[in-house]
């Protein structure tokens, strides 16, 4: 073989020239170029994921705030269910369930809303909605039980009033009309400048006409 046949080849594996095969740096620098191709992608995932839910977020509340009937707060929580919205609808058709004398369908719904979100800020409002339901169903003693509980565990919650005037109204209903009266005193006493006065003076009087009403025998 002539000489000049072979000048042009490398002399070793060592000078590929532009064939050669990566180096360790070639490819360190390939799999920073991935990770950051994938960091970019996870990125991008979150980014729209939050703007979604942030759009969703936006379109459920549209949605509670025109909402005017149980359908209306059905669909945000069918089409939003993991909006904040939708706990509030829940919320919502509770109550408008109750207004509408449905106390089963209003128990069950407030019981529900409880199961699922039990840290939400508004559990007080479903616990005691949850014990209107009770008195309303007939069962006053279960209710003056519960309403006894909420105001002593909650003392200081906003709806705590509302549990105490409850309280008296079992203890009334089921004529005891002197714990219900006691009831009564305490709050005012506690509270004398209460903007609820006015309403326990007149529950008060009724309270005290009830008392004077003799039963009649059949």
């Amino acid at each position: 073989m002539n000489s000049f046949e072979n000048k042009d080849l490398p002399a070793s594996g060592h000078e590929t020239g532009d064939l050669a095969l990566p180096t360790d740096s070639n490819k360190e620098i390939k799999s920073w170029i991935i990770t950051i191709g994938v960091a970019a992608v996870v990125v991008l995932a979150v980014f729209l994921y939050r703007t979604n839910k942030a759009g969703n977020e936006e379109k459920a509340s549209r949605m509670l705030g025109e909402a005017r009937n149980a359908q209306a707060l059905q669909a945000i929580m069918s089409q939003y269910p993991s909006s904040s919205a939708a706990r509030m609808a829940l919320l919502q058709m509770a109550k408008a369930q109750f207004d509408n004398g449905d106390y089963i369908s209003s128990q069950a719904s407030y019981k529900d809303f409880l199961s699922k979100y039990p840290s939400h800020p508004m559990t007080g409002i479903a616990e005691l909605g949850l014990i209107h339901c009770t008195e309303a169903l007939g069962q006053t003693e279960k209710a003056l039980e519960d309403y006894t509980r909420f105001a002593t565990s909650k003392p200081t919650h906003f709806l705590t009033p509302t549990a105490i005037f409850g309280k008296a109204r079992c203890l009334q209903a089921l004529k005891r009309y002197d714990k219900a009266r006691a009831t009564y005193d305490d709050f005012l006493a506690a509270n004398p400048k209460s903007d609820w006065k006015n309403d326990i003076e007149e529950a008060l009087k009724q309270l005290e006409r009830e008392a004077r009403t003799p039963l009649v025998k059949l």
